[in-house]
């Protein structure tokens, strides 16, 4: 007989887990809201408490509960790049690293015409701050000595580049590539890093001034509305060929 054809059994855990887990989504519980105790939910569900301890620590597992010894049990607000951070070891493999550049080239030059139609003004701001906040940590780091103090700062660049990134993303206002963005944020964030280590080795510094130049074209460009010229920074910074 065909395993799929067989009838699986549910078990009275697996039945309140399913119906604990709707009752997040639908926001009968919402975020950060305490759950009733363990003999109210039993009482509540027609099961011993056991099963309702079950299907409580299932959903701890999942990330979407957390019991707190002495206290109680909480819808915790889901983090999705959190979850994905936490499994980035697992799924980030030299294959997925090959096709990152091809990725971000995909992604982040369509993100272009949609964030020049779509930004706000304070996202546009968070942008230049971005920016700026990059050209002063490059030349900070040219002063430093030690090699702890420079991989610390070398560190913060590529966070900065991480964030500037990620508000071109929201610009656009498409929670579907936002969400792409999120799924891909560990790869990009060691793409990044490896393109980082390139440009501010340079003794002379001229590859970061060119590197920098290129952060603030982005968004002069998108406060310019010039789509042609933000595609085109952004590959720069990205590291794809004109």
């Amino acid at each position: 007989m065909p395993s799929d054809l067989k009838i699986k059994k549910t078990s009275a855990a697996d039945l309140v887990c399913e119906k604990m887990r709707e009752m997040v989504i639908d926001g009968t519980w919402p975020a950060r809201s305490k759950l009733p105790s363990e003999g109210d939910l039993a009482e509540r569900f027609g099961v011993n408490r056991l099963t309702v301890r079950i299907a409580l620590q299932r959903l701890n597992a999942l990330g979407i509960l957390e019991t707190r010894v002495g206290d109680g049990t909480y819808v915790i607000p889901f983090d999705f790049a959190k979850h994905i951070n936490e499994l980035a070891d697992f799924y980030v493999t030299d294959e997925v690293m090959d096709a990152t550049l091809e990725y971000r080239g995909i992604i982040e030059t369509a993100a272009a015409e949609l964030a020049i139609r779509r930004h706000a003004p304070q996202e546009l701001e968070a942008m230049k701050a971005c920016c700026r906040a990059f050209e002063e940590e490059v030349a900070r780091f040219y002063t430093l000595e030690t090699a702890d103090e420079k991989h610390a700062s070398f560190l913060r660049t590529v966070d900065i580049g991480l964030a500037f990134h990620e508000t071109l993303l929201k610009m656009t206002k498409n929670e579907l590539l936002e969400l792409a963005f999120t799924l891909a944020r560990e790869p990009i964030r060691r793409h990044m890093a490896k393109n980082a280590a390139l440009r501010i080795n340079d003794p002379s510094g001229e590859h970061s001034k060119v590197w920098v130049k290129a952060y603030f074209s982005v968004a002069d460009a998108i406060e310019r509305g010039d789509e042609a010229a933000c595609r085109q920074a952004i590959r720069k910074l990205i590291n794809l060929k004109p």
